[in-house]
Order: structure tokens, then C-alpha cells, then sequence
């Protein structure tokens, strides 16, 4: 059950229903102010975990339509549907978590698996079969266009 979980983004999706809808609808029960919602709970919260979960989807290799989850729960879900939170600024905090979750995404590239490999540029050189024989083999195969 665990892998299944894992397999379908269970954490991401659990993530985005907490931050997408249960945060704003505590935020409506327990009657804070307008002004202390959208700086803790939208800006402060949800920003520091789109900011994450770019740099995660980038590190693990997931889909990147993970990205979408929790700015389409918040925006359709609890600006649209719920109405907890206010239609002035709800759909451009969605925008703002895929701006912020495709910054870190496509950011600081440097703990990437594909940039400490060498590039081959000239071909494999000095390639040994069984029999001792250097082969070279060029990369687009030894075929000229």
C-alpha cells in the first residue's frame, strides 16, 4: 500500500490538500484576520512549499505536473468552489505558486546527476573488443549525411 502511495505523489497530494484547502478553511474557522491569512498561511506557508517542491521535482525526477497540484486545489477548490478564500487575490496566489515552484525547478542546476558527466564530442576513442583491437567508434554512428 506504502509503494502505491508513493507511486501516485501521496505525500504531494496529501501536501496539497492540507496547504490548497484545509489551511484556508482553518483560516475561515477560526475567524483570523484577512490581513494575517494571506501573510502567514498564502504568502509565508504555501510559498516556502512551492519554493520546495520545485527543487524536489527537479532532485527526484518526478512529473512535473506536480507542480499544478496545489496551485489548481487552491485556485478551483478554495477560491472557486469553497469561497474561503477571496476571488481578489486567490487566482493570483495560483500563479504566484507556479512562478515560484518553476524558479526553483528550472534554477541552480548544479546538484544535477547529468552535469558531472563528459560530454562525448569526438566520438568513444580506444574502445577494445576481445580480440586487442582498437576500434574507434564515432557518435553519429559512422554514418554521413
Amino acid at each position: 500500500m506504502m509503494e502505491k502511495f508513493i507511486k501516485y505523489y501521496g505525500y504531494q497530494w496529501l501536501a496539497a490538500i492540507v496547504l490548497g484547502i484545509v489551511i484556508p478553511f482553518l483560516g475561515k474557522v477560526t475567524s483570523m484576520s484577512g490581513l494575517h491569512k494571506v501573510i502567514f498561511f498564502y504568502l509565508i506557508l504555501n510559498s516556502i512549499y512551492t519554493l520546495y517542491l520545485g527543487y524536489q521535482v527537479r532532485k527526484r525526477g518526478y512529473s512535473p505536473l506536480v507542480l499544478l497540484f496545489l496551485p489548481v486545489l487552491f485556485t478551483v477548490i478554495s477560491t472557486l468552489l469553497l469561497d474561503l478564500v477571496s476571488h481578489e487575490y486567490g487566482f493570483y496566489f495560483g500563479l504566484m505558486y507556479i512562478v515560484l515552484s518553476l524558479f526553483t525547478f528550472f534554477g541552480d542546476t548544479r546538484d544535477d546527476p547529468d552535469e558531472n558527466q563528459i560530454p562525448v564530442e569526438a566520438g568513444f576513442h580506444n574502445l577494445t573488443d576481445d580480440s586487442g583491437d582498437d576500434i574507434q567508434l564515432p557518435v553519429d554512428g559512422g554514418f554521413k549525411s
